[in-house]
């Protein structure tokens, strides 16, 4: 059966699903083809493009000092190129938490909170990079600090300001696959509404973290109104049929949901055997 650990993985895979218009690099370009700049003690390739070099940098490096250098050369080489520079700051931002965020200690996640500062500073005129820069704000003062007023505030803010600033997902990368579902082809496919937002990713953090039952269940509606058509919306409603004091007020949404055909079948079945439970334990 699958448990909370199905939020804790979303809630963090967006840092592994990249930038906001992300492009593979285009394969008829290999190093050995592209001139090279020497930057901080490293020979690194030039790419034609601004997405280009963002999608190289952000590619698997053993040295992390060359994959900074990488990331850093983004800026020098396409100043102009706000959102490529933007998200090359994030992932430099994000790298201050070392290859794995669950060994950063607290001057990490200062370093890392005024990197992601520093960016909604320099990049106040790009939404898509600010709206990433709160959600890790959000998450480190809530999964990491444990200062959940303060990431919350964070995540409020991403709902009240950018409610229709989609997730940059080309692909889901593999081990998230539990969780995010095969795309089924439907005819309304192109509907927004059935992709994933960030502030439908904030709502289901707001869900997560707060204490205060009404702001769960404002938040949950918001999700079934705005962001029905998502994972995202059935993750939410697992969490709040695990919550005994709301089970009872989620039960009406729990077939409407099913027919979206929208969860897994490991989800699905999480949220059946939840809502059955509960059935079950009023009777």
């Amino acid at each position: 059966m699958v448990n909370m650990n199905i939020i804790k993985i979303l809630c963090v895979f967006s840092f592994l699903l990249g930038g906001c218009s992300e492009e593979p690099v285009s394969s008829f370009l290999v190093e050995s083809e592209l001139s090279h700049v020497n930057f901080k003690g490293f020979t690194i390739p030039k790419f034609p493009t601004a997405q280009g070099q963002l999608n190289y940098a952000k590619s698997g490096f053993v040295d992390s000092d060359k994959k900074k250098a990488a990331l850093q050369i983004v800026s020098s080489l396409f100043p102009e190129s706000k959102l490529q520079c933007g998200n090359a700051d994030l992932t430099l931002a994000y790298m201050n938490l070392g290859i794995d965020y669950r060994f950063a200690d607290l001057n990490d996640y200062n370093r890392s909170i005024a990197a992601y500062t520093k960016v909604i500073e320099e990049y106040s005129q790009h939404p898509q990079i600010l709206v990433k820069a709160h959600w890790y704000l959000g998450w480190i003062y809530c999964d990491l600090f444990h200062q959940k007023e303060k990431g919350l505030a964070y995540f409020r803010y991403i709902v009240k300001t950018w409610p229709e600033i989609q997730m940059g997902i080309s692909s889901p990368v593999p081990w998230v696959s539990l969780v995010y579902p095969s795309v089924q082809k439907e005819k309304k496919s192109g509907n927004s509404r059935n992709k994933m937002h960030w502030a439908g990713i904030a709502l289901l953090e707001i869900i997560r973290h707060t204490s205060d039952r009404d702001e769960s269940l404002k938040a949950f509606h918001m999700l079934w109104k705005k962001y029905r058509k998502t994972v995202v919306t059935g993750l939410a409603l697992n969490l709040m049929l695990e919550n005994r004091e709301l089970a009872a007020e989620m039960k009406p949404f729990v077939k409407p949901y099913m027919n979206l055909n929208i969860a897994n079948r490991y989800l699905s079945e999480q949220i059946q055997t939840l809502a059955a439970s509960d059935q079950e334990s009023s009777q």
